[in-house]
């Protein structure tokens, strides 16, 4: 799976009104739910606070890289939502958020190595000033899609 293929648009939100980091992860994930990646919205909102409390995921620059791993994952995803208003979330450099980028994956050994390539893909496309432009001033789904190809 590569950034293009798992990015779905039923699962992105552009200009989220979410004011808090507990706001965004409940829209996201009920996305997910929504869209079919999860089975359990509940059960996969608790892998993701879990691994939020192992560490930090606002990777800089506005952009925050959340991620849960669960059995409730059937269809391993990607989530993305970008915020009307920045919002407070621990980063590595202090900033509030404006992107969230979520990736669900199962807690099986091949969705740990998913989980991986997702995140280092992502992490390249994200690092790139263009797509992170591209992506903070999209205004539809579209533009979203077009700032990851």
């Amino acid at each position: 799976m590569d950034v293009k293929s798992s990015i779905n648009p039923k699962t992105i939100v552009v200009n989220s009104n979410a004011q808090s980091k507990d706001e965004v992860l409940k829209e996201i994930v009920h996305y997910l739910y929504e869209a079919g990646n999860v089975n359990d919205e509940s059960e996969f909102l608790k892998a993701v606070y879990k691994r939020e409390s192992q560490g930090v995921t606002g990777i800089g620059n506005g952009v925050a890289i959340p991620h849960g791993q669960s059995s409730s994952v059937i269809d391993p995803g990607v989530a993305i939502v970008t915020l009307k208003h920045p919002i407070a979330w621990e980063s590595l450099d202090d900033q509030k958020i404006k992107i969230v980028v979520l990736f669900a994956v199962s807690d099986n050994s091949e969705g740990a190595k998913l989980h991986l390539q997702l995140l280092a893909q992502f992490a390249k496309k994200l690092g790139n000033d263009d797509v992170l432009e591209s992506l903070k001033s999209a205004e539809d789904v579209q533009e979203i899609t077009e700032a990851f190809e």
